[in-house]
């Protein structure tokens, strides 16, 4: 595990869910806890800075960063797992992804029980940089951030975003799973929501539909993606040929 990112020196990333959480907000540093992991989870997609590490940066015990993290991992917000040692199977660290309810966070929103209001006054979080992505999503990311710089949103757009949220979980009962995106996805659907045309929205929400309800979907948001980086390419193709 040797990574170069040390986690973030100017700002921590830390969903509003998560900062106005009232069982969270009775022990306020596992809300800072949870800003490192995010800022860090957006960069390398894992987190893997030490208990240790941690420690130092929260002016806190070890005991009590695992009883931080024992807290985040049962309101689903991370999920933690064991790094083994390939020669001979001993457990050598851990590693922190991102659970279940931090995806609905920064996805959809939450609901009643966190911040007393519903999906309509869900404003999504703000889509952090990486180098990782800048070359590739230059034109996107300048078009999202003159967006979100107005402090202005598509309410039809944002609609049929909630809308490919709902067709993804069609058939999670029936599969006994749960159908959530990546944060990485997250940010490259927000991206070509707004870079797509509404028809090209519109059409492909509906073929998604018609694929989630014959089940011919393996993985939803990857075969989603896919679907609005191909409407995005005949968006553009159209316009080049006036």
């Amino acid at each position: 595990m040797n990574k170069a990112f040390e986690g973030s020196k100017a700002f921590l990333n830390i969903p509003v869910g998560v900062a106005r959480d009232k069982e969270l907000l009775k022990k306020p540093k596992t809300i800072l806890l949870m800003g490192e992991i995010v800022s860090m989870l957006n960069v390398t997609g894992e987190f893997f800075m030490s208990n240790k590490k941690i420690a130092e940066r929260l002016q806190v015990s070890t005991r009590t960063v695992n009883d931080y993290l024992d807290i985040l991992e049962k309101t689903k917000l991370i999920i933690r797992e064991k790094v083994v040692s390939d020669e001979n199977n001993a457990i050598i660290g851990r590693k922190i992804r991102a659970g279940a309810d931090l995806v609905k966070y920064i996805s959809l929103g939450w609901g009643s029980t966190f911040h007393q209001g519903s999906e309509e006054d869900f404003i999504p979080l703000v889509k952090p940089t990486s180098h990782k992505y800048n070359n590739i999503n230059r034109t996107s990311n300048r078009a999202v951030n003159n967006s979100s710089s107005e402090k202005k949103e598509d309410p039809e757009r944002e609609k049929i975003y909630k809308e490919f949220f709902f067709l993804a979980r069609m058939n999670d009962k029936q599969k006994q799973r749960s159908t959530n995106p990546s944060l990485d996805e997250i940010k490259q659907m927000r991206s070509l929501l707004y870079q797509c045309s509404i028809n090209t929205l519109q059409a492909t929400k509906d073929k998604f539909q018609q694929r989630m309800e014959w089940d011919m979907v393996g993985d939803p948001f990857a075969y989603l993606l896919k679907m609005l980086r191909d409407g995005l390419a005949n968006d553009r193709n159209f316009e080049s040929w006036g």
